[in-house]
């Protein structure tokens, strides 16, 4: 038994331990992403980047890929060290991947991708989903198995019905 508690006590040092040792590693690491990944030239996307702590009090995108002279301002989002903008791709863009860095001023900093589509497709009609009131396909072969698998409950709920009500009479 006491093996037992020394053998969780150990486990319980060593994991705390590496939990101190990571935090550290962590704390400087920032966390951005683009929301959408992808968008069509013309289009906003959000930028956001959390800057691995609370002392840092501001944060820039570089988003020269997109002509931008000079880094575009982010604005305090609702946690301390978290950052948030939108930008515009402009309508100019050609397709591509490109690449947002951003940084903060306690000189943490990352990059996110963001692609950009020429175009958005666009389909002209719906998906085929069955025989609804949407769907312009009806009477097809499932119409007249849900008819038959109807009928035969209906029939099969009288059976047992009768059933029920003349052995109850005996």
């Amino acid at each position: 038994m006491r093996s037992i508690r020394s053998t969780g006590a150990a486990l319980t040092l060593a994991g705390i331990a590496s939990l101190a040792v990571a935090a550290p590693a962590f704390a400087g690491t920032p966390l951005v992403s683009v929301n959408p990944s992808v968008a069509a030239p013309g289009s906003s996307v959000t930028a956001y980047i959390y800057c691995g702590s609370t002392s840092a009090t501001e944060a820039a995108v570089d988003a020269s890929a997109f002509g931008f002279t000079q880094g575009v301002p982010m604005q305090p989002s609702t946690h301390k060290g978290s950052f948030v903008t939108t930008i515009t791709v402009p309508a100019s863009t050609k397709a591509g991947v490109y690449t947002l860095k951003m940084g903060c001023n306690n000189h943490a900093q990352g990059s996110a991708t963001l692609t950009v589509k020429s175009s958005t497709v666009v389909p002209n009609t719906g998906p085929m989903t069955g025989d609804g009131i949407t769907s312009t396909a009806v009477g097809g072969p499932l119409t007249a198995a849900g008819i038959l698998v109807v009928g035969l409950s209906g029939v099969a709920g009288t059976l047992a019905f009768r059933r029920r009500r003349v052995s109850a009479g005996k």
